[in-house]
C-alpha cells in the first residue's frame, strides 16, 4: 500500500443514474469512504509506533509532540492493532466528526470495541447538528454506546484492554485538523480509574 493517498479519492462524488441506482451508489461510496478513512489511520499508526517504539509498560509514560502527523483517534487504532480488543473505551473531547463516529460504529459492530462512553462538550448540540443527529442514531441502535454531555474541553482516551489500562491525554481533538499537538500516552490503572471515576 502506498504511503500517500489522493485527496480526490476521498472527495469523489458518485455518478447518480436514477434514484435506485443512486441510493446503491451512495451507500457503496459511503462504505468506500469509511474504508479509506480507516486505511488512512492505519497508515498513521506507524507514526505512533515510530515515536513510541512500543506500548508503554505498567506505570510508564510517553511524552509525545507531533506536527500534522495524526489526531487523537489514531491512538485508538494503534491500541486495537498492537494491544487487541478494547473492552471499555472512554473518550472525552470537545469535538468529534462524523467519519470518526462511523469508524467507531463499525468497530463496535465488528466486536473490536466492547463498550464506549463519549463524554463530549454540551455545545456540540448547536455547533455540529449533524454530529448530534448521528449520536442520537447511535444511541438508539447500540446498547453498548453511551453519551454524556458536559461543559468540557478535555481531550482524554481511557482504554481497558485485558489486564492493561491505557490513558492518552493531550491537545488533539477527534477531528481532522490536527496541527502541532502534544500527547501523554501511559499505561496506569490508577490514572485510568481517576479519569473514568466520575462517569456514570
Amino acid at each position: 500500500m502506498g504511503k500517500f493517498f489522493d485527496i480526490g479519492e476521498l472527495l469523489a462524488k458518485p455518478d447518480m443514474k436514477g434514484e435506485e441506482s443512486g441510493l446503491k451508489t451512495k451507500e457503496s461510496n459511503s462504505r468506500s469512504l469509511r474504508i479509506r478513512f480507516d486505511a488512512m489511520h492505519e497508515q498513521k499508526v506507524s507514526t505512533i509506533k515510530m515515536l513510541c517504539g512500543r506500548l508503554p509498560e505498567e506505570n510508564e509514560v510517553f511524552f509525545l509532540e507531533t506536527t500534522n502527523s495524526f489526531n487523537a483517534f489514531t491512538f485508538i487504532v494503534y491500541l486495537l492493532k498492537h494491544a487487541g480488543r478494547i473492552e471499555d473505551l472512554l473518550i472525552k473531547t470537545y469535538s468529534i466528526n462524523t467519519r470518526i463516529l462511523d469508524s467507531l460504529s463499525t468497530r463496535i459492530r465488528n466486536n473490536e470495541i466492547g463498550d464506549i462512553c463519549l463524554y463530549i462538550a454540551e455545545s456540540i448540540r448547536y455547533r455540529m447538528p449533524k454530529v448530534k443527529d448521528q449520536l442520537d442514531m447511535m444511541l438508539k441502535e447500540m446498547e453498548n454506546f453511551q453519551v454524556e454531555y458536559a461543559w468540557t474541553h478535555q481531550k482524554v482516551i481511557a482504554a481497558h484492554i485485558g489486564e492493561a489500562y491505557y490513558v492518552v491525554e493531550g491537545s488533539g481533538n477527534f477531528s481532522e485538523n490536527s496541527a502541532e499537538e502534544q500527547y501523554i500516552f501511559m499505561r496506569s490503572r490508577r490514572i485510568y480509574e481517576f479519569r473514568t471515576g466520575h462517569i456514570n
